[in-house]
């Protein structure tokens, strides 16, 4: 099938709208209300279309709306306008009293004539409507349109009538019917301000945009805004995503797992003060000292201040913005018209290809829009161009002080961009903290959770220890792991990368058989990181030779750390703070040999300090935090604590339970109240595992001592 041919409209963007333009010898509308620009737009159309082909000719018919002569002396002041082409190529001529004077088949005659006269490739007729208002017979009105129609088509000439109409009567009017493209002019407020758009209702032959485009008349003419068509999103470079971009934050690219894959937008949301326009200016820095493009689109800093605020971090921007690596572009607020401002993003991203894009903030530049559906398309629309480029960009959004558990200023954004990171702050005693959070990064790993954040004389540093690298010497395959009491109750290999928690009643050997683990791992050669939350360190190392271990040698190798809450010095804990308890925590097993085995005896005091939710909560993120390839942590806590449902929160985040108890006689199928204390194996997630009750017995120097033949 043979292609349409199509002819340029000459104005910004509307082609694209049309599919690729007019197709030729086509019976076009311009309709809508009186002062929606309709008459600019068939001017604009006509000398376009001949000031890109000289050899064409176009008449400009008026009715009974604008005499001619009024409507040359207002077009004369458009940039479109030719004078030299005015009365030689645009042939203007008034069909007022002709139309008084002639029925409706002398009418399309007289129009007819005039196309073949100067042998028109373009026609416009203005007001069509007037034909319609004096046209008494209806049947005849539609045989005129009819008739028109044809002969036009047969004489090769693409129409344009403009009509005075509203969106109910294009479903009445003849002309509608005949017409091979129907196109719509409207004003509407939008966003407190009052906007022209222009929408396709019919066309054709061509694969439209039937969506109302908003539009602008300036000096230069109508100028159609057409993000939405022209952000397409592309589909995905699975290569390129599968790069990530360093954001320079320290200790940021750690939580991300490297980085934000490239192509990403991410809101960066908190309220005032959190350190958002920090932030930016760092990403951007960071990616200028690498040689990557960045661009800051600000609606609230000029770019002098945004000089100075970087000063105070010791970031020097001007070198970057001389050799054109980093550009600055300030909007004032009360200049910000929503589609124009998108419009001019999307040339600035696409002119200058940005590796880091950073819009500050994007609050402001919707601050006009009540509209949820218009928030979130145009955050959309922000976040294809950041996809279509290939690089990252940050979508910064002030959260409201009232409402700061929000995750962005509309409640839209975070649902439309590929990621979220939110700050925070919050007051503990007489000192504000500021925190970040990764809340979301679309098809990416991540460590969730808040974490401390600093703004130090050098930026932001985020406080996470997670990331850092184990020591040189850790065993590629770490072997398996070994648990000499529970050898024969749990069917399978037991591996590191596991956690564990022991949990019983004060007085069963907790402790005993958490140093039986421990005082195992030294034995295999492997490392130990043993925290005492409930005794000092002297008594751990007092506890170790009781049993005939002498820990000593296993502290000056570096294979054996003991930390505590009591003692003073660096290896002391707190537990007041938890964030700082899991930074030294973590800090500390960066450095320890792998494997590694994490006793941490035990749970209780962080359960008594903190509200049980908080602690189950702060235990999730420390086992997220802690169990990394060659590591195990094993856990004590005391039981009966906790209420049922957080119980059931707190052991879910464990992969083995072990519980220590008395059951009584009948559980284990003997008669009698009471039985002895005994082991059960509660849950061993991956292995089989041989959940009754063991009896055992404590021994001073074995520890714990189960009687596995029990059921034999």
């Amino acid at each position: 099938m043979p292609d349409i041919r199509l002819m340029s409209t000459g104005v910004p963007n509307l082609d694209a709208v049309l599919g690729g333009g007019i197709p030729v010898y086509s019976l076009n509308i311009l309709a809508g209300s009186p002062g929606s620009g309709k008459t600019i737009l068939a001017q604009q159309i006509l000398f376009n279309s001949i000031q890109h082909h000289p050899q064409t000719k176009g008449i400009y018919l008026s009715t009974l709306s604008e005499p001619s002569v009024k409507v040359v002396r207002y077009m004369q002041y458009f940039d479109f306008f030719d004078g030299a082409a005015f009365g030689e190529q645009v042939i203007y001529r008034d069909l007022g009293g002709f139309l008084y004077e002639q029925p409706l088949s002398g009418l399309a005659e007289q129009i007819v004539t005039l196309v073949h006269q100067y042998q028109a490739e373009i026609l416009v007729i203005d007001s069509f409507k007037a034909i319609h208002d004096l046209t008494e017979n209806l049947g005849e009105f539609r045989r005129f349109c009819y008739d028109l129609s044809v002969r036009l088509a047969s004489a090769r000439c693409t129409t344009f009538l403009v009509t005075e109409s509203d969106r109910t009567q294009i479903t009445q009017g003849a002309e509608f019917a005949i017409a091979d493209g129907i196109f719509y002019l409207c004003m509407s407020k939008i966003g407190g301000e009052q906007s022209r758009f222009f929408q396709i209702y019919k066309l054709r032959g061509r694969d439209s945009q039937m969506e109302a485009f908003p539009f602008t008349i300036s000096s230069s003419g109508v100028r159609i805004f057409s993000p939405a068509l022209t952000l397409r999103r592309q589909r995905s470079n699975l290569e390129r995503e599968e790069q990530c971009l360093h954001t320079g934050i320290s200790g940021l690219d750690p939580l991300l797992k490297g980085g934000i894959p490239l192509g990403r937008s991410i809101i960066l949301s908190g309220v005032s003060g959190t350190g958002k326009t920090t932030f930016g200016l760092q990403f951007l820095i960071t990616g200028a000292a690498n040689n990557e493009r960045g661009l800051l689109f600000s609606f609230e800093e000029t770019a002098d201040r945004l000089y100075k605020t970087a000063a105070g971090f010791g970031w020097d921007l001007a070198p970057y913005i001389a050799q054109d690596i980093l550009r600055i572009v300030f909007v004032p607020q009360t200049d910000i018209r929503l589609e124009e401002q998108l419009e001019n993003i999307v040339e600035a991203v696409e002119n200058f290809q940005p590796r880091r894009f950073v819009l500050d903030s994007l609050s402001v530049f919707l601050y006009k829009v009540n509209d949820s559906a218009t928030q979130r398309e145009k955050t959309f629309q922000l976040a294809t161009i950041v996809q279509r480029v290939g690089g990252v960009g940050l979508l910064i959004s002030d959260i409201p002080a009232e409402e700061k558990y929000r995750l962005s200023r509309f409640g839209v954004e975070e649902t439309i961009a590929d990621g979220t990171i939110v700050l925070s702050t919050e007051v503990t005693g007489k000192r504000r903290d500021r925190y970040i959070e990764v809340f979301k990064m679309r098809a990416a790993d991540y460590i969730s959770g808040r974490h401390r954040l600093e703004i130090t004389p050098h930026g932001i540093e985020v406080l996470y220890l997670g990331g850092q690298t184990a020591p040189s010497s850790e065993l590629t395959t770490p072997p398996t792991l070994t648990f000499e009491p529970l050898q024969g109750l749990i069917q399978g290999e037991l591996s590191f990368n596991t956690s564990w928690l022991l949990q019983g009643e004060p007085g069963l050997g907790k402790s005993t058989l958490a140093y039986q683990f421990a005082m195992e791992g030294l034995r295999r050669q492997e490392s130990v990181l043993y925290i005492g939350a409930d005794v000092p360190q002297q008594q751990i190392r007092q506890s170790l030779e009781n049993f005939g271990f002498f820990p000593t040698p296993y502290l000056e190798s570096g294979n054996l750390l003991i930390l505590d809450v009591f003692s003073a010095g660096e290896n002391s804990l707190s537990l007041e703070d938890p964030e700082r308890f899991l930074f030294t925590v973590s800090h500390f097993l960066a450095q320890m040999p792998r494997p590694c085995r994490v006793v941490l005896d035990s749970l209780t005091p962080l359960a008594i300090n903190y509200p049980h939710a908080d602690f189950v909560t702060l235990v999730h993120r420390k086992n997220r935090l802690l169990r990394q390839p060659g590591v195990v942590l094993f856990d004590i806590f005391l039981t009966k604590i906790l209420n049922q449902s957080d119980l059931y929160g707190l052991l879910n985040t464990f992969d083995v339970v072990i519980d220590l108890y008395i059951p009584n006689w009948g559980e284990m199928n003997r008669p009698g109240n009471l039985g002895y204390p005994s082991l059960r194996v509660v849950k061993s997630r991956g292995t089989r595992a041989d959940t009754r009750p063991y009896p055992y017995r404590i021994s001073q120097t074995e520890g714990i001592v189960v009687q596995q033949d029990y059921y034999h």
